[in-house]
C-alpha cells in the first residue's frame, strides 16, 4: 500500500467538507436535465407547523349578470327606486397537502488505499448519485402531477373528436380519474390534438400561460423524444418551424453566487403558443384496464461482475402506451422544509433542493469491521401544494413502435 493511505477518518473529513459542492452538483444536474422540475414553482414548507397544510385558492368570480350582454340602464333614468344592483359572487376552494419523505443510501465507496484510488471511486459514486437523484425527482414529480391533476386526456379514435370522449375533469378539480376508454380505442397523439387541448385549457378553464401578457406567452408540452420528433416531422413544412424548433437555454437558477444554466426547451419563441421539452424516460403503460393505466417501472436490476446494476426494463422499452403533459403556469408548487434551502450565501432554488445529504461510515463487527467502506445517506422531503390542478393535463396515447402495434401515420415518428 502506498504512502498516501486514506484512513476512514481522513475520508470522513474530505467527504464532510465536500457536502456543499456535491449538493451543488446534484442541483445543477436537476436544473439542466429535468423539464418537470422546471415547470413547477418552488417554495418552502413552514417550520414548526403541522405536516398537513391547506391550500386555499381564490376562484374566478361568478357574474351576477350576463357576460354575453350585460344589462346597462340609461343613467338619467336611474332613481333610488329603479336602481337594480347585480349581485356578484366570489368563492374559494381548499386543497389539503402533506409532506412526504424518502430516505436512501448512495453507492458504497472504498475508503482504504491510495488517495488517487479513493478520489476516483468517490467521483464516480458522486456522478452516479447525481444521476439517480435526477431520475428520482423527475419520477416523483411526474407521478404526482399525473395523479393529482385536475384534467386528464386519453387520445381516442372516436369520430366525435379526441377531447369529447377521452377528456375527464375540469376547473378546480383534483385527483380526477381517467376516462373509461377501451384500450383498443386509444390512438396516437398528434400536434393538432395537443393544440386543441391547449385551446380548451385557455378558453374553458382559463388556465394561465407562462409569460402571460407577452408576445411569447405559451403552454409547455413535455413528452418523450419520439413524440417531439414526430411533431418536428409533421410541422416540418411550416416555415416558422425552422425559426422556433431549436434548442436554446432559457431561464436558469441561482445557486450560491453562480448562475446555473436551466433546462433547454425546444423553442425560443412559442410555436402556436406551445414550447416543447423532452422527458428522457417518459411514463409508459403496458395496458389500460377500465381506464386505469398499468404503469411500468423503466428500470430492472441485472447482475454484474460485482453487484446488481440498473438497466432499461424491456417491458418499458416496448410498452404500447406513453404519457405526455401539457402544462400551464401555477399548477403546483414543490415545497421543501425551510432548512433545506441552504444557509448564508449558499442558497439554491427550493424546487432543486437535494434535502439532507450526509457522509456515513460505521465500523462494525460484520462487513465493515476495519472501516474500509463508506457511503452517503440522503433524505428527500417535499410536498406538492395544489394551486391550479387543472393547469396541468397528462395525455395518455398509443406509441407508434411499428406495425406490430399500430400502422404509423405519415406524420408520426417511428422508433
Amino acid at each position: 500500500m502506498g504512502d498516501c493511505v486514506v484512513t476512514p477518518y481522513i475520508a470522513q473529513q474530505i467527504a464532510s467538507k465536500d457536502q456543499n459542492r456535491l449538493v451543488g452538483v446534484i442541483a445543477k444536474a436537476l436544473a439542466i436535465n429535468s423539464p418537470l422540475v422546471n415547470i413547477l414553482d418552488g417554495g418552502t414548507f413552514p417550520a414548526g407547523t403541522s405536516d398537513q397544510q391547506v391550500s386555499t385558492i381564490q376562484e374566478q368570480a361568478l357574474a351576477g349578470d350576463s357576460l354575453d350582454a350585460p344589462t346597462f340602464v340609461q343613467t338619467s333614468l336611474i332613481t333610488a327606486a329603479t336602481n337594480t344592483l347585480s349581485q356578484e359572487n366570489v368563492a374559494t376552494t381548499q386543497y389539503p397537502y402533506l409532506l412526504g419523505t424518502k430516505r436512501g443510501v448512495g453507492p458504497k465507496i472504498a475508503v482504504k488505499g491510495a488517495y488517487s484510488a479513493y478520489k476516483g471511486s468517490y467521483l464516480m459514486a458522486q456522478d452516479s448519485l447525481a444521476k439517480l437523484m435526477t431520475q428520482y425527482f423527475n419520477a416523483d414529480i411526474g407521478a404526482n402531477i399525473t395523479t393529482q391533476s385536475g384534467l386528464k386526456l386519453i387520445v381516442t379514435t372516436s369520430a366525435s373528436g379526441a377531447l369529447s370522449q377521452g377528456l375527464s375533469g375540469g376547473e378546480s378539480q383534483i385527483n380526477v380519474p381517467w376516462a373509461n376508454v377501451a384500450q383498443s380505442s386509444i390512438a396516437p397523439l398528434t400536434f393538432s390534438v395537443v393544440h386543441q387541448l391547449a385551446r380548451f385549457m385557455h378558453e374553458v378553464n382559463l388556465s394561465e400561460m407562462f409569460n402571460e401578457g407577452t408576445v411569447d406567452q405559451h403552454y409547455k408540452f413535455v413528452g418523450g423524444s419520439d413524440i417531439v420528433e414526430s411533431f418536428r416531422n409533421s410541422l416540418g413544412s411550416d416555415a416558422d418551424v425552422n425559426n422556433t424548433l431549436r434548442a436554446i437555454t432559457t431561464g436558469g437558477f441561482k445557486y450560491g453566487e453562480q448562475s446555473l444554466r436551466g433546462y433547454s426547451w425546444e423553442s425560443s419563441t412559442a410555436y402556436r403558443g406551445i414550447v416543447f421539452g423532452i422527458a428522457q424516460r417518459p411514463r409508459r403503460a403496458s395496458a389500460v384496464v377500465n381506464g386505469v393505466p398499468q404503469w411500468v417501472n423503466p428500470q430492472v436490476g441485472v447482475s454484474t461482475t460485482n453487484g446488481v446494476a440498473g438497466r432499461a426494463n424491456p417491458t418499458w422499452v416496448t410498452a404500447p402506451f406513453e404519457l405526455a403533459w401539457v402544462v400551464g403556469k401555477s399548477s403546483f408548487e414543490r415545497l421543501v422544509p425551510e432548512t433545506y434551502t441552504g444557509e448564508g450565501s449558499f442558497k439554491f432554488s427550493p424546487q432543486l433542493a437535494m434535502a439532507e445529504l450526509q457522509w456515513h461510515y460505521q465500523v462494525d463487527n460484520d462487513c465493515n469491521q476495519f472501516g474500509d467502506f463508506g457511503w452517503h445517506l440522503y433524505e428527500i422531503t417535499r410536498g406538492y401544494r395544489p394551486v391550479r390542478p387543472a393547469n396541468v393535463c397528462p395525455i395518455l396515447y398509443q406509441r407508434c413502435v411499428g406495425s406490430t402495434i399500430v400502422a404509423c401515420p405519415n406524420n408520426y415518428g417511428i422508433l
